[in-house]
């Protein structure tokens, strides 16, 4: 009996091992990990934009013009200023390699760059000067293909098309430009408002006087779908970023003047059919103000905001209240994961930069 008892003690704490290693932590970045050859005043950037194209190469973008990239999945850094844009909020960023990545500014005048050496130049391939122009996300559905979108300008959103790579960039019809409730708009505060997805179509949510999760299939259908449960109202308030999966779409975000309230956040189920994308069973759930949300395996997903990061199961946040597991209370502006591969890198104020490791 006492043998029997032992092996049940040795296959229980087998059984609870990986459970426990399983358990996610953030790795942050040292200052003396990031190569900073000219001196840029980390304390004083702000990084919004991440792109992580494999478990080895991720790019950052910020305030005063600034990117970064590592090469050995996000252990150690190179800072960098773009000449000449020092001014410029480079709010998102999308890498396709080591060597080629583009950058979207945000605010007046609105600029899109592209690299192919790896940073070293810079190409300046869009540019807008109107002062009415803002530009808040960027996203491509394959490495040639890809959209960009900006507040409303004539009551409707800007949306920007590449079919070369981001060579050349061209406005959208506008018959094809979805609507704006006044007051409505959209927050670049983490490149992730904006998601291109299957069947050739695009989705966005916005906030403000309104919280909508709109979907545009190109050329052929457009719907708009109101979120109830998320605050608004005002222009601090509203959805600021979702994230899908082949079962869920998820949509994050509260009032980044009032971070400190828990308020209702929002998961869906949703499948396309001949009539377009169909959402189901919008349930709540509850934390901070959250910026930015990525899904990730098993139905896990993060989130990350001015106060602190979450790590939260769809399956379970059914049931609770909370959040699961609060990973960080440090603020966060970004966070995603690598395009092929497990690599989760986060992003924020005062140079921050993070990886989660499992």
């Amino acid at each position: 009996m006492v043998y029997k008892h032992f092996q049940l003690l040795v296959y229980a704490s087998l059984f609870f091992i990986p459970t426990l290693l399983a358990q996610p932590k953030l790795v942050l970045v040292d200052s003396t990990s990031i190569e900073n050859p000219d001196s840029l005043p980390l304390s004083k950037i702000s990084f919004r934009g991440v792109s992580v194209v494999n478990n080895e190469v991720v790019w950052v973008s910020g305030t005063k013009g600034t990117f970064a990239k590592s090469i050995d999945g996000g252990k150690t850094f190179r800072i960098a200023q773009i000449p000449g844009y020092d001014s410029s909020d480079f709010r998102d960023i999308e890498a396709f390699s080591k060597d080629k990545a583009i950058v979207m500014s945000s605010g007046t005048p609105g600029y899109i760059l592209k690299t192919y050496d790896g940073g070293l130049t810079w190409k300046k391939v869009f540019e807008d000067h109107r002062k009415e122009f803002f530009l808040d996300a960027m996203d491509f559905w394959n490495e040639d293909q890809g959209m960009v979108i900006g507040d409303p300008i004539d009551e409707r959103f800007v949306l920007y098309r590449t079919i070369d790579g981001g060579n050349t960039w061209h406005p959208m019809d506008t018959s094809m430009r979805p609507w704006a409730i006044e007051g409505e708009s959209l927050f670049a505060a983490s490149g992730t408002c904006f998601r291109c997805m299957p069947n050739n179509s695009i989705a966005f949510v916005s906030g403000g006087s309104k919280s909508i999760f709109h979907w545009l299939q190109i050329d052929k259908k457009y719907q708009r779908f109101e979120l109830k449960n998320m605050v608004q109202g005002k222009a601090s308030q509203g959805a600021f970023s979702f994230d899908f999966d082949k079962k869920h779409i998820i949509i994050v975000g509260g009032d980044y003047a009032s971070d400190t309230s828990k308020i209702k956040q929002g998961f869906s189920g949703y499948y396309y059919s001949k009539d377009g994308l169909e959402l189901m069973n919008q349930k709540p759930f509850y934390c901070n103000y959250r910026s930015s949300v990525e899904l990730l395996a098993n139905g896990n997903f993060i989130t990350c905001g001015t106060k602190g990061v979450d790590y939260n199961n769809t399956e379970q946040t059914i049931t609770t209240s909370n959040a699961k597991s609060q990973l960080s209370n440090l603020s966060f502006n970004v966070v995603r994961k690598a395009k092929k591969g497990k690599l989760v890198i986060l992003a924020g104020s005062k140079g921050k930069i993070a990886r989660l490791v499992e």
